[in-house]
């Protein structure tokens, strides 16, 4: 791989990984609760992507250009979570805005014996997003993303051939997480200037990113669908 073809490569990976999609709507919605959770979430999308870099250099690349039908197979499973966590994410939204609230402060409000993620959850009625749960979140996202799914599916073989060395290879991929894991954190960090007011509309931010997903999942249902099987 030339030096400007690794540009190119970083140049379309920021492109896939700045513009929204699920792992943005995610990182954001965990974070708005705690930086700890929306830290852990950015874990779980890392960790996603390496599997998909893994897929991709195990051949996956390769057996998706033989058989066009695979990614519509994917697409479908993807799109068909997606869905299933939008409307997890709404439900949870409104059965908080229906409970009634207190008021126990948020990470950048007066101190609490509580901790600061569950005391986000107890102001709003909200589920405690623990590590697990968000690690959790943030893996099945990406692994559901239709922008890894072609990105790694279609795009990435292009760049990576046979005779590049095992060692380059690997230095790929590395760069490729570091690429996506520093931004996650940096929308973490982002989200958490502005986490007091987030905190008060969690309930909000959940419908929201839940009817996200919802469309996208509808979306990469039928381009499924439409896949030639």
């Amino acid at each position: 791989m030339t030096f400007a073809s690794l540009l190119t490569l970083i140049g379309v990976w920021l492109a896939v990984c700045i513009a929204p999609g699920p792992d943005v709507v995610q990182v954001m919605r965990v974070a708005s609760r705690s930086v700890r959770a929306g830290l852990w979430c950015t874990a779980g999308i890392t960790a996603g992507i390496a599997v998909w870099l893994t897929a991709s250099l195990a051949g996956m690349s390769a057996l998706i250009a033989a058989r066009p039908s695979l990614l519509g197979i994917l697409q479908l499973f993807g799109g068909a979570f997606l869905i299933w966590m939008g409307i997890q994410s709404v439900r949870s939204g409104f059965s908080a805005r229906r409970a009634p609230s207190r008021v126990v402060g948020t990470e950048n409000s007066a101190p609490t014996a509580e901790p600061p993620e569950a005391a986000a959850a107890a102001q709003t009625k909200l589920p405690v997003l623990t590590a697990g749960r968000s690690f959790r979140l943030g893996l099945y996202t990406n692994l559901s993303n239709p922008k890894a799914l072609v990105f790694f599916g279609a795009v990435f073989a292009q760049f990576i051939r046979p005779e590049i060395s095992i060692a380059w290879t690997f230095a790929v991929g590395i760069i490729l997480l570091v690429i996506s894991g520093t931004w996650f954190v940096i929308v973490t960090l982002i989200v958490r200037i502005f986490s007091t007011w987030l905190g008060k509309y969690s309930p909000l931010i959940d419908i929201i990113a839940g009817v996200i997903f919802i469309l996208l999942g509808i979306v990469m249902v039928y381009e499924g669908i439409i896949q030639p099987f």
